[in-house]
């Protein structure tokens, strides 16, 4: 008996143990996250301010700028301007609303006071933004951010923008065409590159809805294959958020009109974010 006694209790021990190791190892994996900086860019599924991206945030203890607008795309129109208005002006269309406009809004909290960001010359300006584009970053700015996540893409599914060809990946981005989702991204993830060399950006596609087109699978496929291309990961949220088409059709499990998540399918979303987030950072040690 006294045997078995010491058996149950070292047994106990152990377990305790290695739960608090593997509690450690956990922290431990993701230490370059916790108590960092995270941006959000995208639309309204992200704009919300108990969204995915808050939850991820508030996992690992991060302070979270959320650039998201809701209505953006990945796509410039025809007559797109530079517009850094925290809520793009729309005379009476959405021509502003795409994440070119977040990303100079981004570069503007990067880029010192005052300096001027050579891309957005020779672009037209909305008249709500002065031109030229400077950097808005102060001497006193802690602005620092380690990951930028953009989620995108229903928008530009939706309103039947083109893809393009994937040869837009492999250009200078200078010469990236932005009216293409290829040329979108590409430029997008150049610029952050160039002016926040040390700061991750991860990708994630659009999730599934009550009722779509059957491009939508195709715009997934490409954000998929644009992070590969650009060495960026890409987070598969139409297959792996466990939000579907099949069951919102019938019951609004987790998005409230079809189309928007509600809180439990914010959750889900950010619960996947999160184990990739884990899963990279593991693998980055």
């Amino acid at each position: 008996m006294k045997n078995i006694f010491h058996l149950i209790i070292t047994a106990g021990l152990v377990s305790t143990l290695l739960v608090c190791c593997q509690s450690q190892e956990e922290k431990r994996q993701t230490e370059s996250l916790y108590g960092k900086q995270m941006v959000a860019i995208g639309n309204s599924i992200t704009a919300p301010k108990d969204s995915w991206a808050w939850i991820t945030a508030q996992h690992f203890d991060m302070e979270l700028t959320n650039l998201a607008v809701s209505g953006a795309q990945w796509t410039d129109y025809q007559g797109t301007t530079v517009d850094t208005n925290p809520k793009p002006v729309y005379d009476g269309v959405h021509t502003n609303n795409v994440i070119s406009n977040q990303v100079y809004r981004f570069l503007q909290l990067i880029v010192p006071e005052g300096e001027i960001i050579s891309e957005a010359e020779g672009e037209k300006f909305h008249t709500s933004t002065p031109a030229p584009l400077t950097g808005l970053k102060t001497k006193n700015s802690t602005f620092d951010p380690t990951i930028v996540i953009i989620s995108c893409g229903t928008n530009d599914s939706s309103n039947g923008k083109p893809i393009g060809d994937p040869s837009e990946l492999d250009k200078p981005y200078q010469e990236a065409d932005r009216k293409t989702l290829y040329g979108a991204i590409n430029w997008a993830v150049s610029i952050i590159r160039k002016y926040s060399p040390d700061t991750e950006i991860v990708l994630l596609t659009p999730i599934q809805r009550s009722s779509h087109s059957q491009k939508l699978p195709m715009f997934v496929d490409a954000i998929l294959l644009a992070g590969e291309k650009l060495n960026c990961p890409a987070i598969n949220m139409y297959e792996e958020s466990g939000i579907t088409e099949a069951v919102e059709a019938k019951e609004h499990k987790y998005l409230y009109d079809g189309l928007h998540p509600n809180a439990l399918g914010q959750q889900l979303m950010g619960e996947v974010v999160i184990k990739h987030l884990t899963d990279l950072y593991e693998n980055k040690q």
